[in-house]
């Protein structure tokens, strides 16, 4: 009978772990599609701001490509692929310009690292 009864506490113990461990789990999720959106939303502004600019400097129909990786401590590290023939015969300090005009206060104040790259 004690036997008994040890193994139904331990299976208890085991099942209020789960259900803890689950809800944890469930909150964090939850947190981290909150922080997407905030970010998907930032994303497109940027993009949308950056082929703007492109586009008033002659770079119509330029493909911009964003990817992302979050680090451990949670920041997010940007690369921007921007990809047009006619930068390409650009010099370095013609592209620099263009890099800096590119760069935004709103949106790298929210991220660790934006590397622009043009291919």
């Amino acid at each position: 009978m004690n036997r008994g009864l040890s193994m139904l506490t331990a299976f208890l113990v085991l099942a209020a772990v789960l259900c803890v461990g689950g809800t944890v789990m469930s909150k964090e999720r939850r947190d981290y599609t909150q922080e997407n959106e905030r970010y998907a939303l930032l994303e497109d502004a940027f993009t949308e701001r950056t082929k703007g600019i492109l586009e008033e400097r002659g770079y119509r129909n330029s493909g911009v490509t964003v990817t992302w990786t979050r680090e451990n401590g949670g920041a997010r590290s940007y690369r921007v692929e921007i990809h047009h023939r006619g930068i390409g015969s650009l010099c370095d300090d013609e592209r620099k310009r263009l890099t800096e005009e590119l760069y935004c206060e709103e949106f790298c104040g929210e991220v660790e690292e934006l590397s622009i790259i043009y291919t």
